[in-house]
C-alpha cells in the first residue's frame, strides 16, 4: 500500500473520525460531513474498534500476539497487513490473500525498500516510528490506476502493535476501496503511487505533527549522510 508519501495533515479527538487541521487537499473518494471531518468507511471502524478490545487494562497499544483474527475482523482479512519497523525498512510479515492476488506479487517477508526509493523509506520509517510512539492510528487515502480510464481510490488504516520479543514497532492495517473498487491487476508499481491525503488517529493519546516527524526525519538523514 502506498501509506507513507505526501502529507500534512493531523486528526480531532473523536477516536472513530477524523479532522484535518487545516484542511490542505482532498481526494475525490475522501467524503466529509459538515464539520469536516472524515467519513471513515466501515473497514477502518471495524478495525478499530478491534483493535481496541486487544488491548488490556491500561495498555496503550495491544501486543502482536493478542491480535489474532477472530470473527469481528474475518471480512478484513483478505486486505489485511501487518507490518514491522526493521533495520530502518518495513517489512510486511503478513499480506492477506486479496492483496496478493490483486496486485499479482507476494511481499511477505519484503521490504518496502524493495519496492521504493531511500526518500519514500525514511518517510515511512519516521511516520509508522512516530505514530506507535504516540499510540495513535494513520489514515491514507491514494489513487490506483490500472489504464483503459479505470482507477479506483482505497483507504488505508494502520493501528500500532507491539512485538512480543522486545516490543518491535509493528501496525495493521486494512486496506479498503472507497470509489469505484478494486479494478484488474494494475500496471503501475504498487509502492509507487502517490497519496493524495493522509492524516494521525487520535486513539485518546494525542496525535504528532507531521511537519515536526518529516523535519526530524529529514535532519537525521542528513546527519548520516
Amino acid at each position: 500500500m502506498s501509506l507513507w508519501h505526501n502529507c500534512n495533515f493531523t486528526l480531532g479527538k473523536n477516536p472513530l473520525s477524523l479532522r484535518t487541521h487545516p484542511p490542505r487537499f482532498f481526494s475525490p473518494g475522501v467524503q466529509r460531513n459538515s464539520m469536516g471531518i472524515t467519513e471513515r468507511t466501515e473497514n477502518s471502524r471495524k478495525l478499530e474498534l478491534y483493535w481496541k478490545s486487544t488491548r488490556k487494562p491500561g495498555e496503550r497499544i495491544p501486543s502482536r500476539s493478542a491480535f489474532r483474527v477472530r470473527q469481528e475482523i474475518a471480512s478484513l482479512l483478505p486486505n489485511l497487513l501487518i507490518i514491522e519497523v526493521l533495520n530502518n525498512d518495513i517489512v510486511f510479515r503478513l499480506v492477506g490473500t486479496g492483496l496478493t492476488t490483486h496486485h499479482g506479487i507476494d511481499i511477505t517477508g519484503k521490504g518496502y525498500g524493495d519496492f521504493s526509493g531511500p526518500d519514500q523509506v525514511t518517510r515511512a520509517v519516521a511516520r509508522v516510528t512516530a505514530a506507535h510512539k504516540a499510540a495513535c492510528g494513520l489514515l491514507t487515502i491514494h489513487e490506483e490506476e490500472y489504464g483503459h480510464g479505470l482507477s479506483s481510490t482505497v483507504e488505508v488504516a494502520a493501528f500500532p502493535l507491539r512485538g512480543d520479543a522486545n516490543g518491535e514497532t509493528m501496525m495493521v492495517l486494512s486496506a479498503t476501496p472507497i470509489e469505484r473498487g478494486l479494478a484488474p491487476k494494475s500496471e503501475t508499481p504498487l509502492f509507487l503511487r502517490p497519496l493524495t491525503h493522509i492524516e494521525y488517529i487520535d486513539l485518546g493519546f494525542g496525535v504528532p505533527d507531521d511537519a515536526d516527524v518529516l523535519k526530524n526525519s529529514s535532519a537525521q538523514a542528513a546527519q548520516k549522510s
